[in-house]
């Protein structure tokens, strides 16, 4: 089990006790989303371990933090991020599905989470994450914003990359997913596809060394779906 899932499945345990549904999100889920997560290696290193809960204002967002300080989490006033928490050696951002809890979000994150779909890790843990559609659509939005669509450079992009690349079948998942977030996708993605650095961007970030025909094959699954 790849350490990423371990400290997924360690955050999950410290947050039952907070009475209310919560969501995995980030780069620490994506092993969720290979066709054999069991065999999942390489993945991109990430200290952090990112929940989503349903909450539509600040005030709603104070009554949580209180409760997770109750639970043995301490908010990280030096790390500058206002949702960071930290207990037992790890990092946990508890982000908002609405911005106006503390002045960020993601446009996917209320949608995403409604949808959410479970994942067993082990006879005693089940956890809820985003479905594979709502997952691509919230990384590349945080991409466009946070990564300022660096190819090469963003962690965002080198997730979906991932995704791409272990999910044998995501042009089923995205053909079966809602017509706005696929719109979305079809859209964003579309709009790259003949872009060089785009191409490139995907080469540089498949496992292992540059893949340009492994690549080139991923790029023609996303120009099927767009095709569909």
């Amino acid at each position: 089990m790849h350490e990423h899932i371990v400290r997924i499945k360690d955050v999950s345990r410290l947050l039952d006790g907070l009475d209310r549904p919560y969501v995995f999100v980030g780069g620490a889920t994506v092993a969720f989303y290979a066709t054999y997560p069991e065999a999942a290696e390489d993945l991109r290193p990430t200290e952090d371990v990112d929940v989503v809960v349903e909450l539509v204002s600040y005030a709603g967002y104070a009554q949580i933090t209180e409760r997770l300080i109750e639970l043995g989490f301490s908010p990280d006033a030096q790390s500058n991020v206002l949702c960071r928490f930290k207990i037992h050696g790890m990092i946990v951002d508890v982000m908002p599905t609405e911005p106006e809890a503390i002045g960020f979000s993601n446009r996917w994150y209320p949608e995403g989470f409604r949808q959410a779909e479970s994942r067993r890790i082990d006879e005693e843990t089940t956890v809820q994450i985003f479905s594979l559609p709502y997952f691509l659509a919230s990384k590349w939005e945080a991409f466009k914003s946070r990564g300022k669509a660096n190819f090469r450079a963003s962690h965002d992009f080198e997730d979906i990359v991932y995704v791409l690349e272990q999910c044998h079948d995501f042009e089923q998942q995205l053909a079966n997913a809602s017509g706005e977030v696929l719109e979305y996708l079809c859209e964003e993605i579309g709009s790259v596809l003949n872009n060089e650095d785009f191409v490139e961007g995907v080469g540089c970030h498949m496992q292992g060394s540059y893949q340009g025909s492994d690549a080139n094959e991923i790029i023609e699954r996303l120009k099927s779906i767009l095709q569909n």
